[in-house]
């Protein structure tokens, strides 16, 4: 489905909002989904209380949760309703494969993408990039920056088992000042050859390219021993985004990623409702007079609003089909190995929701769930990282466009229900309760040079064992005075990582991974990495 895994190694405005409204999680709920490879049990909790501040005491594991359950097996599970595939003779299906959107999706035309190509040019500032050796003046200059993250609040011993950077128990959580759920990154760089701080060039390939992974440019940074990571890095040459992918050389060791896959089983179930209501219903609809949306917004909060994340998630693969969300991580869509796998629930019985979608339009489906459970969830950081990728740019790469998903439900995927009455407008993947990639620099820098038009989409896992997982976009763009993008100086990034040891305590492995994070979004807005 456009990429080629036939990889390369190179070797050698901020509107703060309170965590204590609905935002909030409660109840100490999972947020991870298995033991081992055959059962799935979810034990992380995602409660709103203080981070403990003994950094360097040895926090015992946190029991399994009450509500608990183990996973059914790791045996795929049969589909219990067909789906049609795609096929010549089914237009509908054809155009899954093709660059047109299939019927119903309304793709926008990008905001500001006929002007990105030939900026309104107001004067030698915004027409040269700030290079080395350049003598041109950098309208935002970085603040140098403490590679140490902002330290505990006061109230962080409250609870052990929630933490200041998965958790924001410190209530440090921002969203852009700008609402705009048809956003995209305002980022422009003139060519596909990139030139860095220190003078070297890096290049950055089409989505079709086979993949080159660069193993070297984190060699030297102080990254915490077993952290497994990939930055996907995204420049935009006229509109269209091309890629360079870095990594510390483990971007393809398959481990459990815990909740961390929940936005997937999402994905899949808008999927499997598009192609069995022929593009009619999506996750724009409402089961039982809620909107479907609220319900991805609860699993990434954990507000427990009245069902807890862990279950919904694995409504959500009852709706997909189990085995349909394991085809997508080979070749229904990612092309990825043969030993990475998903489809497993996470860890408790699916919320008791019923099947019957409607939207507000009159149209309506009827599925047939899928009990039980599926494959084993046992994926890499570099497909978490893509999967992102593809959906967060569903508008712009046409070619590795999820099969049957349409734009509105990408758009309810990152923002959750439009107009929400519970949430608001950052619902959705906005919402999610890690704060990894906001405490990687200084935001109130970033959005006050992207005029309020920032992002960031993110989901957390937490292993029963201390295993921290994160997967996020975010867009940093600096913005001239008319607002256009200044070139080459803004930032889009994937960044997808698990850290399963390091640290006294839980706590500490926290702030370690929020160290790396910073370390490297440090390198990559000042254009080291």
């Amino acid at each position: 489905m456009g990429t080629r895994w036939s990889k390369v190694r190179v070797v050698a405005g901020v509107a703060l909002i309170a965590a204590a409204c609905a935002c909030s999680g409660s109840g100490g709920q999972g947020r991870g989904d298995t033991v081992d490879d055959s059962m799935v049990v979810d034990v992380d909790s995602s409660d709103s209380t203080m981070l403990t501040d003994a950094l360097s005491v040895d926090v015992p594991a946190p029991p399994p949760p009450d509500d608990g359950r183990p996973d059914l097996g790791s045996d795929a599970a049969e589909p219990l309703v067909d789906i049609p595939e795609a096929n010549p003779a089914d237009p509908a299906a054809d155009a899954l494969e093709a660059d047109a959107p299939p019927p119903g999706d309304v793709v926008p035309e990008l905001p500001g993408l006929p002007d990105v190509a030939e900026p309104d040019v107001k004067g030698p500032d915004v027409t040269e990039p700030d290079v080395p050796g350049s003598d041109v003046a950098d309208p935002w200059p970085v603040p140098e920056l403490d590679p140490e993250p902002a330290m505990p609040c006061p109230e962080a011993n409250d609870d052990p088992y929630t933490f200041q950077f998965l958790d924001d128990v410190c209530h440090a959580k921002a969203w852009p000042t700008v609402v705009d759920r048809d956003f995209a990154c305002p980022v422009l760089d003139l060519s596909a050859d990139v030139v860095r701080a220190d003078g070297s060039t890096v290049t950055f390939a089409g989505a079709d390219a086979p993949v080159v992974i660069d193993a070297t440019a984190l060699a030297g940074l102080d990254l915490p021993a077993g952290l497994k990571v990939v930055l996907l890095e995204i420049v935009r040459v006229d509109g269209a985004p091309r890629f360079r992918y870095v990594s510390n050389g483990t971007e393809d060791e398959a481990v459990q990623p815990w909740s961390s896959t929940k936005f997937l089983a999402v994905a899949n179930a808008a999927a499997r409702l598009r192609i069995a209501s022929d593009y009619e219903v999506g996750l724009t609809a409402s089961v039982g007079g809620v909107p479907v949306g609220d319900y991805v917004t609860s699993i990434h909060t954990y507000d427990d609003e009245p069902y807890s994340s862990n279950s919904l998630a694995a409504w959500f693969h009852d709706v997909g089909l189990h085995q349909r969300a394991n085809d997508l991580i080979h070749e229904a869509w990612l092309d990825r190995p043969a030993d990475e796998t998903f489809g497993g629930n996470y860890g408790e019985a699916p919320a008791p929701l019923p099947f019957t979608f409607e939207e507000a339009g009159g149209a309506s489906v009827t599925l047939t769930p899928d009990p039980g459970s599926g494959p084993a969830n046992h994926l890499s950081v570099l497909t978490l990282a893509e999967a992102l990728k593809r959906l967060v740019l569903h508008r712009e790469v046409a070619s590795q466009r999820l099969p049957g998903i349409q734009w509105l439900d990408v758009k309810t995927l990152l923002y959750g229900a439009a107009g929400s009455a519970t949430y608001g407008d950052w619902g959705g993947m906005t919402a999610d309760t890690a704060i990894y990639l906001q405490a990687a620099h200084d935001l109130s820098y970033l959005a006050a040079r992207s005029q309020g038009r920032w992002r960031i989409f993110s989901k957390l896992g937490l292993g029963s064992q201390g295993q921290f997982v994160h997967v996020g976009y975010a867009c940093w763009p600096v913005l001239d005075a008319d607002g256009a993008p200044v070139p080459g100086k803004g930032r889009e990034v994937v960044v997808a990582a698990q850290l399963a040891t390091g640290g006294a305590s839980w706590a500490e492995r926290d702030r370690l991974l929020a160290r790396a994070y910073r370390t490297l979004m440090i390198r990559l807005v000042e254009s080291w990495l």
